[in-house]
């Protein structure tokens, strides 16, 4: 339905459910006023039927009807417009207006007026009234019966059921016609209020029109921005997506993006935008700064390092916006514009930008978060054994399309449980970690280093020969035996370690068998005395160098 169509039908059909629901009640009060005055009329009437048949002094023997008694009810009814009856107590009908003479001696042989339920009650309580159906005069009626004591004669008034519904029919009409007046009146004023409000919405639909083009605009570059970075894999991944997309959403605004560092104090820049933006700023967080929603406040930076000029100015034009996760600052966005203060609008779409870059932020934190610890061995930091195993299949499918070899170390810290036992196992989980660390310093990129389980550690090589292989695990080992480590001002004793090497596809056909074989030449290693390396021989004569 069109808007004028609303504007007029629906005031119309208000008014025309006023109009019936006043109409039902008014006719409901007068059908009832009208009934009770009705049936006051039956009981009058009635009564001066009685009345008029006492003063006319006749009587009934109780076998031949006198004609006078059907003259005097014609009478009565020629003046009252009622029909007039008059019954004895018998039950014999002794006059009738409806009726003639004739009909009456007929009916006296037929009907017995008795049982009649208007004489029945009039017979018991002097007065009866009922609702029925006349079959002489084949329609509905309304019967009033008044009995009289002393004469035993009991006169009857009749009235058709509808007697008063012209009245009613008048006052249905009288509310049509009100209802006619007033709906043409309605619509005449809405067509009047139309033409009106028609060039308004004309106007406000050209402003409407240029608000919805540039809302969409927003909308679509900001759904852009937020399935793009709730895909990103990194925060710098992110940060170059609010890089590309942050110019085209706020023009001549600049800005950066920090994230929060250890020891939780400084803020390191991610990314930033504009030309407006100090190369030289660094930010730190406030000592007493609480974080519970996103509250855009113009934040001054903490610390601008020398190289940065103009940061009076600056300050006063940048608006800074925290990010949060559980209540808990992880960063801040900062956006800057020295031509003019932040308006409402901008306001308003800055908080609209910040809550889906905060939000896919902290996704991909925690995501890489939940990365790590499913992959990666909580104390040492580095790949734990799930990891390694998926990793070394895939190492050894590459390898077989790039025909090269997979070298697998087994590496085991000689004695550590005695070190533990000497010194504690705080000692011993700084050793895991010197040890770890040392791993990383000295492997390449490509080199994958896993914690194996307790002091075992497995290193999975990509395109290494034997060679190579053992000359890394040598160096390994002449590196952690060179450690010198110190716990609570203690000096730990040198750290030992025990290798074994197996290659793929020398050695193993796949990769559970070449952790099997490195293993069985790690057990050789320790069987020849610990702090050797040992590659597997099938011949069982192992390749050997020990301290």
């Amino acid at each position: 339905m069109k808007l004028h169509h609303k504007v007029i039908s629906l005031p119309i059909m208000v008014l025309m459910v006023i109009f019936v629901l006043g109409l039902l009640s008014v006719e409901y009060q007068v059908k009832f006023t009208l009934q009770k005055k009705f049936e006051q009329g039956l009981q009058t009437l009635s009564s001066f039927a009685l009345s008029s048949l006492k003063s006319s002094d006749l009587h009934f023997n109780g076998h031949e009807i006198n004609p006078a008694f059907d003259s005097l009810a014609d009478s009565i009814a020629k003046a009252s417009k009622a029909r007039i009856s008059f019954i004895s107590y018998d039950g014999i009908l002794l006059g009738d207006s409806a009726l003639t003479y004739k009909d009456i001696l007929i009916t006296r042989k037929n009907i017995n007026h008795k049982n009649q339920p208007e004489i029945a009650l009039a017979i018991t309580n002097n007065i009866g009234i009922a609702h029925r159906f006349s079959p002489t005069q084949k329609r509905e009626l309304v019967y009033f019966a008044r009995f009289d004591i002393d004469s035993g004669y009991i006169a009857r008034i009749a009235l058709p059921e509808n007697a008063y519904g012209q009245i009613i029919a008048d006052i249905r009409w009288g509310f049509s016609a009100i209802i006619f007046v007033t709906i043409l009146a309605v619509i005449i004023f809405g067509f009047i209020a139309l033409k009106l409000i028609k060039k308004a919405v004309n106007d406000e639909r050209k402003y409407l029109e240029n608000q919805i083009i540039s809302r969409t605009k927003e909308l679509t570059l900001i759904q852009t921005m937020t399935t793009m970075i709730n895909n990103a894999e990194s925060v710098v991944e992110a940060s170059v997506v609010l890089s590309n997309i942050l110019p085209k959403l706020l023009p001549g605004y600049s800005g950066a993006l920090y994230i929060t560092k250890p020891p939780l104090k400084e803020l390191e820049k991610v990314v930033q935008w504009g030309k407006n933006w100090p190369s030289g700023s660094r930010v730190f967080i406030p000592k007493k700064e609480t974080i519970t929603s996103f509250d855009l406040a113009c934040t001054p930076i903490g610390c601008i390092e020398s190289q940065c000029h103009g940061c009076d100015n600056f300050f006063q034009h940048c608006y800074g916006v925290n990010l949060t996760v559980n209540q808990y600052n992880f960063g801040k966005i900062y956006f800057i514009n020295q031509q003019q203060t932040l308006t409402t609008n901008i306001k308003n779409l800055i908080k609209q930008l910040v809550e889906p870059i905060n939000s896919a932020i902290s996704n991909v934190q925690l995501k890489n978060q939940l990365q790590d610890q499913a992959i990666r061995d909580p104390l040492t930091g580095l790949y734990n054994r799930r990891y390694m195993m998926e990793t070394l299949e895939k190492t050894i499918h590459r390898a077989d399309r790039q025909q090269s070899n997979v070298a697998v170390l087994m590496i085991d810290l000689d004695h550590f449980k005695d070190f533990n036992d000497k010194f504690g196992h705080q000692a011993g989980d700084l050793v895991l970690v010197q040890v770890s660390e040392n791993f990383k310093d000295n492997l390449r990129l490509e080199d994958i280093a896993c914690r194996y389980g307790g002091e075992e550690f497995c290193l999975i090589c990509p395109d290494t020969t034997l060679r190579d292989a053992f000359i890394l695990a040598e160096k390994l080992r002449e590196k952690i035996g060179k450690l010198s480590i110190q716990y609570q001002h203690t000096k730990l004793d040198t750290i030992t370690m025990s290798i074994g090497i197996a290659i793929y596809p020398n050695h193993a056909n796949n990769g559970d068998n070449l952790i099997i074989k490195a293993d069985q030449a790690l057990y050789l290693a320790k069987d020849n005395g610990r702090n050797c390396t040992i590659v597997f021989q099938p011949d069982n004569n192992p390749i050997q160098k020990t301290n």
